[in-house]
């Protein structure tokens, strides 16, 4: 009975350890007759809720399949950083050399305002070469043609009100094909009245545990059996791309969810 027992608890623990450490990268076509024709086929790599997890000496295994990715430019969607460790240098060892295969835009999430370094962060990230998008906008131009990326502030900073009016405000100045970087995806319905077209976000963590035919059993903000955990979903004439992230925060398991990178690439329709 020991060994029966010793043999179930080892085989628990590899199987704990590869759902937590194996990262899966996951490509979603988006299409949409608003992409400009010079933007078909540009991709976006979207890394969100690395929490500080290290992935190999200096992210090297992260980084590697960044790469190989091969994306336009690399969108950070949030909790870079663990707001109950404080470790910033898993983040910066990440976004420092991310830099270095394309261009690098970072929003916060709920866990950079839990930790109460999101100036020195976003002071370093700024001085690595990322792009800080909370509550701004850029435009991304090839060829003659253009796409808005834009990106909110974590709510948990200044609240829901301002969380909408910054929303609005940035609906307001953009137009053409617009990209939303914000951390939380249950905001959908703001989203959608606001008319971007594509929103990237994360916080979920894929439900933590997924369970075949249910998906994820909680999400921050969602509660039980949340609606949004993962995967592309279709509101309005918004689309929402949930990244179930790379790290893990409260609780310490991933089960059949394992670290995600997400790849969406554009696609003119017709």
């Amino acid at each position: 009975m020991l060994i029966i027992l010793a043999a179930v608890a080892l085989v628990l623990t590899v199987f704990f350890i590869w759902q937590n450490n194996d990262i899966v990268i996951t490509e979603i076509a988006l299409v949409d007759e608003d992409v400009p024709q010079t933007f078909d086929g540009f991709r976006i790599l979207q890394v969100s809720d690395l929490q500080s997890k290290p992935f190999g000496r200096s992210q090297q295994r992260l980084l590697e399949l960044c790469s190989a990715a091969a994306p336009d430019i690399i969108v950070i969607t949030g909790d870079l950083m663990d707001g109950h460790s404080k470790e910033l240098e898993p983040a910066m060892a990440f976004a420092e050399q991310a830099v270095d295969i394309a261009p690098v835009y970072y929003v916060s999430g709920n866990h950079e305002w839990l930790s109460g370094r999101y100036e020195e962060l976003c002071g370093r990230l700024m001085q690595a070469g990322v792009i800080v998008l909370d509550n701004s906008h850029k435009t991304l131009k090839k060829d003659g043609e253009a796409i808005e990326l834009l990106g909110l502030k974590d709510p948990t900073f200044e609240g829901d009100e301002k969380f909408r009016e910054e929303l609005e405000k940035l609906a307001g100045e953009t137009s053409g094909f617009r990209v939303l970087l914000s951390h939380h995806p249950e905001y959908i319905d703001d989203y959608t009245e606001s008319g971007v077209d594509l929103v990237l976000s994360g916080h979920a963590h894929g439900g933590q545990i997924r369970l075949p035919f249910i998906g994820g059993l909680f999400a921050p903000g969602q509660g039980f059996f949340p609606k949004y955990t993962s995967g592309l979903y279709e509101v309005g004439n918004t689309s929402l791309v949930v990244s179930r992230g790379l790290g893990n925060s409260h609780f310490p398991l991933r089960v059949f969810n394992r670290p995600e990178l997400v790849v969406v690439t554009l696609r003119t329709a017709g």
